[in-house]
């Protein structure tokens, strides 16, 4: 199992508020076991998260929030692949996820990073009631594969 796999107690949790950004409380590991319709309660705050085996699956952290205008919940990051390989991005957000409209993907030229923004509720595993922790595993595991695929590519 990927949980097995991922060493929650490494994981920095924190919630903060949308709007200034500012930290809110540091979480310890088992805030993740609660459902992410905790965001629908606390409409004013995100979940960031980090980890190094963040590495792993190539982000820079982790934000996951409620959109307030669709009211999906949304999973943020940066994405660490090189601007040349839009294509398998697109390609594979596109066969992967539920709806057309599930993903914004931008590069940041900065600082090297893709910009993503994904329709948690358009993943393929996505199921109402799934706790924080349901969600990270099954966002890390949609990026491992990801992250494979691009790499049978180069």
């Amino acid at each position: 199992m990927l949980k097995d796999r991922l060493n929650i107690n490494e994981l920095t949790v924190e919630r903060c508020h949308k709007e200034t950004d500012e930290l809110i409380q540091n979480e310890s590991a088992s805030f993740l076991e609660k459902p992410l319709s905790y965001l629908q309660s606390h409409k004013a705050e995100y979940i960031y998260m980090d980890a190094d085996w963040f590495d792993e699956i190539g982000i820079d952290g982790l934000s996951l929030e409620l959109d307030d205008v669709f009211g999906n919940y949304d999973a943020m990051f940066g994405l660490k692949l090189q601007k040349k390989y839009r294509n398998q991005i697109e390609a594979f957000f596109e066969r992967t996820l539920q709806d057309e409209n599930a993903y914004s993907l931008l590069f940041n030229g900065e600082d090297g990073l893709w910009d993503v923004n994904v329709s948690i509720n358009d993943l393929p595993s996505y199921s109402e009631g799934m706790t924080f922790m349901a969600a990270v595993e099954m966002i890390y595991g949609f990026l491992f594969e990801l992250h494979q695929e691009a790499a049978v590519g180069k």
